[in-house]
């Protein structure tokens, strides 16, 4: 049989179900293809994501190559045109008076929050911060930011939900195998609301996609009483195309059940040898539907939670790189812009010198506990500042192994 291509299948859509509204069309007859399964794993308390956190950073190996072009925000548009298409059809539905699941009325009632989402991604941290971070190199997620990976797993086991506490653990323990940037760990936010919406959106897009394909079928159903055979076999074939061909055949099943004839007895004896066990369909899409009503309500509540913390708190508690400088007396009584001058400061000398930022860290650490009992003499030295842009620089790029010319670089 001769396949269609996206805009084939709406058209076919479109002469099979007359009825059907543009959204419903739009919606079964899309380019994206069959529903991904939502970012949902083993549900994991803090010892488990410890040990997670631990084995995780052991495995993200990184690229070394910086000549190449990365997507850091993968399908970001494409899941927010689909969440887009998603609530709409949703919306309709409501309007003339069906019947939603709570994951649907989730979606409708807070979609402004998932809208403003896009606002704050692009806004939170420019595109060329994210080219600057470390690239993952093995498969499934080569070719993102390492952060990313570290975000899919914490939404992943944690369903979707924040938890503040969780999240230090997880990190902490990831760092006892794999250091993170400073600024992967800034990127955090903004990467924890990317992973959300890609879970939104396939979440939205399966609720939304297997309520049209019962849509579909009641259409056919209220629109003859023996619906043909061969219009079946062609719709079931389109929708399966978007992963709802399993429940557009249940609720036929269910609507045919107890016609009579002789059409419908042709159309009974072909949906049994096509969908076997209708009742276990049934059943499993029950079971999804509560996993879903959840995972969208936690994600929403993910949301406005990212957006409340502290995230200053956050860096502080989980970054190897913070819990360092904060042993020095000098830089804990900083204030913060000074504070973060000097980690920009070691940032960039980081970079420089092809070393971690704890390695620069503790080299600094090291000058800024100048021997002696003279106080005052020794007080300018025990300043971050001395070491990374006064006078004190030579010294420290010399410790860490850069010549005397590199240092003016950062």
């Amino acid at each position: 049989m001769k396949l269609l291509s996206s805009g084939g299948r709406s058209a076919r859509l479109a002469e099979l179900v007359p009825h059907a509204s543009p959204l419903l069309l739009a919606l079964l007859g899309a380019q994206h293809g069959r529903p991904q399964a939502p970012i949902r794993a083993e549900l994991f308390g803090p010892q488990r994501f410890a040990q997670h956190g631990r084995s995780l950073g052991a495995t993200h190996h990184v690229q070394t190559d910086r000549a190449r072009s990365a997507v850091f925000f993968p399908r970001l548009r494409d899941n927010v045109a689909v969440l887009r298409l998603a609530q709409r059809y949703i919306a309709e539905q409501a309007a003339v008076g069906y019947d939603l699941s709570p994951a649907a009325e989730w979606l409708l009632d807070n979609f402004h929050l998932v809208e403003a989402q896009l606002k704050e991604v692009r806004d939170g941290l420019p595109a060329r911060y994210f080219r600057a971070l470390p690239v993952l190199r093995d498969e499934p997620l080569a070719g993102l930011p390492r952060v990313y990976g570290v975000a899919w797993a914490f939404v992943a086991h944690t369903d979707s939900a924040f938890d503040e506490d969780l999240l230090v653990t997880y990190l902490v323990a990831y760092q006892e195998a794999r250091e993170l940037t400073l600024g992967e760990m800034w990127a955090l936010p903004t990467t924890l609301r990317v992973v959300l919406i890609e879970n939104l959106r396939r979440l939205a897009e399966r609720v939304a996609t297997l309520k049209a394909a019962r849509e579909v079928a009641n259409q056919l159903c209220d629109d003859s009483n023996a619906p043909a055979l061969q219009t079946v076999q062609a719709l079931h074939l389109a929708l399966e195309a978007r992963g709802a061909g399993a429940m557009f055949l249940a609720q036929m099943w269910q609507r045919t059940l107890n016609l009579q004839g002789s059409a419908n007895a042709d159309l009974q004896a072909w949906l049994r040898a096509a969908l076997p066990q209708p009742a276990d369909v049934q059943a499993q899409h029950n079971a999804n539907q509560a996993a879903d009503n959840l995972s969208v309500s936690n994600a929403i509540h993910a949301l406005r939670a990212i957006a409340g913390a502290d995230w200053p708190d956050l860096v502080a508690r989980s970054s190897r790189l913070m819990g360092l400088m904060l042993q020095s007396p000098s830089f804990t009584a900083d204030a913060t812009a000074t504070r973060d001058q000097a980690l920009h400061g070691i940032e960039a000398l980081a970079r420089s010198a092809g070393r971690s930022e704890v390695d620069v860290a503790q080299a600094l650490l090291a000058l800024m506990q100048p021997p002696g009992s003279d106080a005052a003499r020794n007080e300018p030295l025990r300043v971050a500042a001395y070491w990374l842009q006064g006078r004190g620089r030579p010294q420290l790029s010399r410790d860490l192994g850069l010549r005397p010319d590199w240092s003016r670089l950062w």
